[in-house]
């Protein structure tokens, strides 16, 4: 017997930490299963556990989801406490379930606490550290983890939003293969948590692939206001999609070269929220065309913001690039230093990540979403304001819950190549 326990103890002890956790875990599930179908009748649901053993639903609910879940790694999150555990091994002895399969529950309890002991030190860290191995169920985790983020992020910034907007707006210039980009930025109900907290609401740059200005461009407000009394240029509010009386900015020139429109102290909670909304436009602001050290064409949020949810919009023209499938990419932005781009390198950077770019379709009547009031009505004005067809642009879309901060989020695709344009291409016209 001796040998025998040494033998388990050196084989646990070669094993991975994935390899011995499915290990304990499958023998929790078999242990659960076993007591479970030892049970009088036919339980497959919840409901019917608790009705047959006379207890509390949502214990009955995790012992379920330990014995017949689909994803073993993410069961753990469901394993009941002690005290869960004996009231449901004191109902099942209650049933005449068999005396061994109660003590192979409690076997299995033994072996759950000593990977704890070994590779995590507390039960916390396990669920964390199993939830990157889980299937389908893992999605449901990372959204529990990053709403607990955002709840202590809200704390420590001393400000949160309901929704931080981005669309972008892709149009050909009037320079033979350039393009010109309209931006909104903003959040819907950004308060603070602590007084005289001032928030970047905004940063703009366009820039190559490679991180380096190349073209600079002037990008001028759709609403033009006039500067403030303090004689700082204001943001370029689109005041109508404001919440009133307007918020207070300050736009600076920031590090690396982005501009920053700063939101001026304030009160806090709900009496101090506010809906801020931002409209820009660069005239021939970078090439539609592959180059050396521009491959993509990458739009970018920068997550700097606690807020519930992303909703990030792109408006390509459908003249520029025909049909794409943009990618949706986020990049943890903790190293510090200028954001995204440059992307090359950056992989070991990149997060994974559920949500996907969805492709909803042409035109303003396709972006209607609980996440921005009066959006689609947002999205005419500003086409209008510009003198652009609404209705020739393609939208895609990113909505993200509880995002990740820092992190750039980015919507892109890979450039066309040059025309090449021959002797005889330009006899003819170009045609």
């Amino acid at each position: 017997m001796v040998v025998m326990v040494e033998v388990q103890v050196n084989s646990s002890n070669t094993m991975s930490f994935e390899e011995r956790a499915k290990q304990v875990l499958q023998q929790f599930r078999g242990a659960f299963a076993e007591v479970v179908d030892a049970l009088p009748g036919l339980i497959t649901r919840p409901h019917e556990l608790s009705k047959s053993l006379k207890i509390d639903m949502k214990l009955a609910w995790k012992i379920m989801k330990v014995a017949h879940g689909s994803d073993l790694f993410a069961a753990a999150q469901h394993i009941p406490g002690s005290l869960g555990i004996k009231v449901f091994l004191k109902a099942a002895a209650r049933q005449s379930v068999p005396a061994p399969r109660i003590r192979a529950v409690e076997a299995a309890v033994g072996q759950f606490e000593r990977l704890i002991e070994v590779h995590a030190g507390d039960r916390a860290t396990l669920e964390m550290m199993l939830a990157s191995y889980g299937g389908g169920d893992r999605r449901q985790a990372d959204l529990a983890q990053q709403k607990a983020a955002f709840t202590a992020q809200s704390y420590i910034w001393g400000v949160q939003a309901r929704t931080q907007l981005k669309v972008d707006f892709l149009h050909p210039a009037t320079e033979k293969g350039r393009l010109d980009i309209a931006t909104l930025r903003g959040f819907v109900g950004l308060r603070r948590i602590r007084p005289n907290v001032p928030w970047v609401i905004a940063r703009a740059r366009v820039i190559d692939d490679d991180g380096k200005l190349r073209s600079p461009s002037i990008r001028k407000p759709l609403d033009p206001t006039e500067d403030d009394a303090d004689g700082i240029t204001s943001a370029p509010l689109l005041r109508e999609f404001c919440s009133k009386p307007l918020p207070r900015f300050r736009r600076i020139v920031g590090p690396h070269g982005f501009l920053e429109d700063e939101l001026a102290e304030g009160e806090v909670g709900n009496t101090g929220a506010i809906t801020c909304i931002t409209g820009d436009v660069a005239y021939n602001a970078a090439s539609y065309y592959r180059a050396e050290h521009n491959r993509y064409a990458a739009l970018a949020v920068l997550m700097r913001t606690p807020c519930e949810a992303l909703l990030f919009d792109l408006f390509v023209h459908e003249d520029l690039f025909g049909s794409i499938e943009p990618e949706l990419a986020v990049y943890s932005e903790l190293a510090g230093g200028p954001p995204i781009p440059p992307i090359e390198g950056r992989e070991r950077d990149r997060l994974d990540t559920w949500e996907q770019v969805e492709y909803l379709g042409k035109g303003p009547s396709v972006v209607h979403t609980p996440h921005v009031p009066r959006h689609a009505e947002m999205i005419r004005y500003t086409l209008d304001k510009l003198g652009w067809d609404s209705e020739r642009f393609d939208v895609y879309r990113v909505q993200m819950q509880f995002p990740i901060i820092p992190t750039s989020v980015l919507m892109m695709h890979e450039l066309p190549e040059a025309p090449q344009f021959t002797a005889e291409h330009a006899e003819n016209g170009g045609n």
